[in-house]
């Protein structure tokens, strides 16, 4: 593989992912403020709603064709093709499934509008999504992301468009809609002269077949992330999915921090998980150590400022989350541990034993979702959450030690848990001050604590100064 090629992609996905999410954190913040709580749940609610059944949309051709044509480009076109069409279909098909079950699910009438015209905009994002995979498969993962992060941007400004104009809710779909109906032209202009996709119909069905451990794994774990959410706005009023999804959401957003480090490694890792195992394991437990600093330290930093953060951010408009906020918000230290334990067995040849994970883990979500909330009522579900994440580490920890290696994991977490407990002792000590300047200096301690007591740690900061000051 061109290393160079690589740093780019990974270079070009880094900058351009963290500028996009940011962005994106800072608008959705400024939605929930504008529309409060009862018209936030309802908003909720319809993002939830379409964004459960357009996860059926994508059968999982899509990742096969980021694996086939990482292993041999002259798939591609094939490949690419076929899974343009089947998306297509199944968009078609999954919008009509939204339309006939909003009635039943007994939802008001501003949710199902936002349901029509949602729904029509996730379609076309769900068929950009395969020509991002199209990208990555080809190491061109810098483009995929200038076209990620340019949707994020027209998002952001025709939605305040509408928030400055003080629209209502509905209009904010149409903002979504109308962005994503721009770059999917764009990218149909940027791709009819790279590649020719082509269908192939009589090998369609061994693709989808092929694809289906990714499609029900991809099912699995983007049902998880907004299946609470899903739950809640059939059993509880729209105030309080408001509620619950402004602490949840928050977190949500830096979700997307362990699949920024690993997919411009995938290729990589496909390949060493057929030919060079030890190698493997090398890179999976630095990237283990990494994403576990970064989601341990996220997730307490968030903890112990949970109070001055959310009354920060949401202007005290929902200041009845920060307890949950406090739960979810170990959230993100097990997803970024857990995620790089289930892309093991995704390189490595076993998805259906991470997907089998997935799915005990949704099915563990739900169950303990509908026990707790007589009970607990919305906290329940933010502890269900939680306890769900941890039976996937645990559960993903067990698949590997059994049928792949022995992979050594604990070790890359005492320096990490005492920078962290020492950065914690700060923010808490800093808690009058406000939040930012509190976080700064918390996230400062941690830096220096970590890089004294790693030395791993202490290279990469070698290495981002040497960045940051030109080599000298």
């Amino acid at each position: 593989m061109d290393t160079r090629l690589l740093a780019k992609n990974a270079t070009a996905l880094g900058i351009s992912s963290i500028l996009a999410k940011s962005i994106a954190a800072v608008l959705g913040i400024l939605v929930t403020r504008y529309l409060g709580p009862e018209s936030y749940g309802d908003y909720s609610t319809a993002y939830a709603y379409v964004g459960t059944f357009i996860l059926f949309a994508e059968l999982g051709i899509s990742q096969l064709m980021v694996q086939e044509g990482a292993k041999d480009p002259a798939v591609l076109p094939r490949y690419f093709g076929n899974t343009l069409l089947l998306k297509t279909l199944l968009c078609v098909l999954c919008y009509l499934a939204m339309l006939v079950f909003m009635f039943p699910a007994g939802y008001n009438e501003t949710v199902r509008l936002m349901i029509v015209f949602v729904g029509v905009a996730v379609c076309f994002n769900a068929i950009n999504q395969s020509i991002y995979n199209y990208y990555q498969a080809v190491q061109k993962i810098y483009l995929s992301a200038s076209f990620q992060f340019l949707t994020t941007l027209l998002i952001a400004l025709f939605t305040i468009i509408v928030l400055v104009a003080g629209l209502g809710v509905v209009s904010i779909t149409f903002a979504h809609l109308f962005s994503y109906i721009i770059i999917t032209i764009l990218l149909y202009l940027a791709l009819r002269k790279e590649i020719k996709p082509r269908t192939d119909l009589p090998h369609l069905a061994g693709m989808v077949w092929n694809g289906l451990p990714f499609g029900v794994h991809r099912i699995f774990y983007y049902l998880f992330t907004q299946f609470s959410i899903l739950i809640l706005s059939l059993t509880v009023s729209n105030v309080e999915v408001g509620i619950f999804s402004a602490a949840y959401k928050l977190v949500l957003i830096l979700i997307f921090i362990p699949s920024l480090m690993t997919s411009a490694l995938y290729p990589i890792l496909y390949q060493l998980g057929d030919t060079d195992r030890s190698q493997h394991q090398n890179v999976i437990e630095k990237v283990f150590k990494v994403l576990s600093a970064v989601g341990i330290a996220g997730s307490m930093l968030m903890f112990v400022l949970a109070g001055p953060l959310m009354e920060w951010l949401y202007d005290g408009k929902f200041n009845e989350a920060i307890p949950i906020f406090m739960i979810v918000a170990w959230l993100l230290a097990l997803e970024c541990m857990s995620f790089s334990l289930g892309d093991i067995l995704t390189t490595t040849g076993r998805q259906m034993q991470r997907t089998l994970v997935q799915g005990l883990a949704l099915l563990l979500l739900t169950v303990l979702t509908y026990a707790l909330n007589p009970v607990m009522g919305i906290y329940g579900a933010a502890y269900a959450v939680i306890i769900a994440e941890v039976f996937i580490f645990f559960a993903y920890y067990y698949m590997i030690r059994k049928n792949v290696y022995k992979i050594r994991i604990w070790r890359q977490l005492p320096g990490t848990l005492i920078s962290s407990l020492l950065m914690a002792g700060t923010a808490w000590l800093l808690i009058g001050f406000h939040p930012l300047l509190s976080a700064s200096v918390a996230g400062v301690v941690f830096c220096l604590a970590i890089a004294i007591l790693d030395k791993d740690f202490r290279r990469i900061g070698v290495y981002i100064l040497k960045r940051v000051t030109g080599g000298r």
